[in-house]
């Protein structure tokens, strides 16, 4: 009984702390990045009953990630009746809650994401472990990345689940028919969550070796430095062909489930289409591992990172094949594809966790006074635990999407409405803007009803290409498009786009006038995003350079009245 309540509070202790951290104050923080409004707007998609599939229409490489982001927010989102159920309205507070709602579902997640890697750890290795493991991961500041509206943070809990199932498969005992069907179920469960997790993002498939180990070595290599459990691998499955036929089920679903998306494309004769948008998106290669790695490490938790690693180090040493296999053939893939973004590592943060704890308890087991060596632990663990609190909560309770709302309030305020949901060529004007401007496009077209053409612009891509199609026009700038406009380029994307720049006449200014410390000083850092200290990547901006709104109409003269 005593047993049972440690237990228990163990468990709770990490939740707790993991909803305070992910849950609390979900829309101003972190800053809103352009990846959200993309997802949001496949979701708004299938919410509209259009399908999880966009066309070039809308976006340039409509084929870049599988399906199962769209359709899981979309699944949640309308059990509540999502976005109806809010009454919105054109004003930065209700702005603000469509931006809540589907967070505060991201920040669920953390929470069971946070329930899954202590159930990991303590299933492979013991309850100290899971405990610090699990708390790590709750409080620890690189986790504000699962806060955002990411694939990868949709994706972690069903490849947690994947490898938990698994860990659950290999400890079932098969004595009996009854007990073969569980295991046999269990291998089918792991499956079917890594199939849909590489339907959220297909960089996953990564984790097929590490799955593939679990269920043929079982929990006979658990490592070396597992003396407390070392007498539990008589559950290994000693019938080779067992293990094979187990694999066999197994790969099942990872296989058939992540078909569905290029068999889709073929169906509806778009496979050349498909293949331009996986390519496109495996193989920009402008942002380098090595740069984004640095960027983790030295602004954004340096200690858990470097805590991690360490602890990937050691496991290397100790093969420890459940952590390396975890870890090294993502961070391999990242390396090779040379497309990093410092969220793309939330796959591997709890092998992170794992390692490090698993490194430190093994350094304290050479302390050989028991007594000494709990002070010890206690202190260290501690002090990890409370700075990473401390660190986290001055984030999690800074409010830096202000100026987004009211800015994304503004432009919807200057577009007209579609008649009867039909566009309507007379009245529709053109919206230009960087690639950060995606943040609103969801917003003012699939909730409210604008009528207007997108166009894009990227300086290092150009994507806007002339002409527009409408005499009228908005154009949303970022200080890229000012400094491109100011400058002497020749190419005639820019220069088309700066020829209409010059047409437009001012109607707002934006500033994000967050009264923070230091940005330049931990764990403010986490803010600016990039190494350089230069632009956040929620809008590809100078922290505090204006963004402006400009055009060459008036709202009046369109005869456009907000709701």
């Amino acid at each position: 009984m005593h047993s049972s309540k440690i237990a228990i509070v163990y468990i709770l202790i990490p939740l707790t702390l993991s909803a305070f951290i992910h849950i609390w104050n979900p829309a101003g923080f972190p800053g809103i990045d352009q990846d959200e409004g993309h997802y949001l707007r496949r979701t708004m998609a299938v919410l509209q009953g259009l399908g999880p599939q966009e066309t070039k229409a809308i976006y340039f490489y409509p084929y870049d990630h599988p399906y199962l982001g769209q359709i899981f927010l979309a699944s949640v989102l309308s059990l509540v009746n999502y976005p109806s159920s809010i009454n919105p309205s054109v004003s930065s507070d209700s702005i603000e809650m469509l931006y809540l709602v589907p967070r505060l579902l991201m920040g669920i997640l953390a929470v069971v994401d946070t329930f899954l890697v202590y159930k990991i750890a303590d299933a492979r290795y013991n309850r100290n472990v899971a405990f610090v493991s699990a708390t790590l991961f709750a409080v620890m500041p690189i986790t504000w990345f699962l806060r955002r509206i990411l694939l990868d943070s949709i994706a972690l809990p069903f490849i947690l689940l994947s490898i938990l199932f698994a860990i659950y498969s290999m400890k079932s005992e098969t004595y009996d028919y009854k007990a073969r069907d569980r295991k046999i179920l269990l291998t089918l469960l792991s499956g079917l969550f890594l199939g849909l997790a590489i339907f959220t993002k297909m960089p996953v498939f990564t984790m097929i070796p590490l799955l593939t180990f679990i269920i043929l070595k079982g929990n006979d290599t658990k490592g070396s430095n597992n003396e407390a459990n070392s007498n539990d691998s008589n559950s290994n499955i000693k019938n080779r062909h067992s293990q094979l036929k187990l694999l066999a089920i197994w790969f099942i679903p990872v296989v058939l489930i992540p078909l569905i998306w290029p068999l889709y494309a073929v169906s509806v004769g778009q496979l050349n289409t498909w293949l331009d948008g996986v390519l496109w998106q495996a193989t920009r290669a402008d942002r380098p591992f090595d740069f984004e790695m640095k960027t983790v490490f030295l602004r954004m938790d340096p200690i858990l990172m470097a805590f991690g690693v360490a602890g990937l180090i050691y496991a290397v040493i100790k093969r420890d094949y459940f952590i390396l296999l975890w870890a090294f053939p993502y961070l391999l893939l990242s390396y090779f594809l040379n497309w990093v973004y410092f969220f793309h590592t939330i796959p591997i943060i709890a092998a992170f966790c794992i390692s490090g704890t698993m490194l430190l308890f093994d350094v304290f087991k050479k302390i050989k006074n028991e007594r000494v060596s709990k002070i010890v632990k206690f202190t260290v663990f501690g002090a990890i635990i409370i700075f990473g609190l401390v660190n986290s909560t001055l984030l999690v309770t800074q409010n830096i999407n202000d100026s987004d709302f009211k800015l994304i309030s503004f432009v919807t305020k200057y577009l007209p409405y579609r008649y009867n949901g039909i566009d309507n060529s007379s009245g529709k004007v053109t919206l230009i803007g960087p690639n950060g401007a995606f943040i609103l496009y969801w917003i003012t077209k699939d909730v409210f009803n604008k009528n207007f053409d997108f166009k894009w612009y990227e300086s290092r891509r150009d994507y806007v290409e002339p002409p527009i199609k409408t005499d009228k026009f908005l154009m949303i700038t970022d200080w890229d498009m000012r400094r491109d406009f100011n400058g002497n380029s020749t190419k005639a994307q820019i220069e088309y786009a700066s020829q209409l720049y010059n047409k437009t006449k001012l109607f707002g200014v934006f500033y994000n006038n967050t009264s923070l410390p230091d940005l330049n000083k931990y764990p403010y850092t986490n803010i600016l995003d990039e190494v350089s200290g230069v632009r956040t990547s929620a809008r590809g901006i100078q922290w505090n350079a204006p963004i402006t709104v400009q055009g060459n109409y008036s709202v009046n003269n369109l005869g456009i009245n907000s709701r």
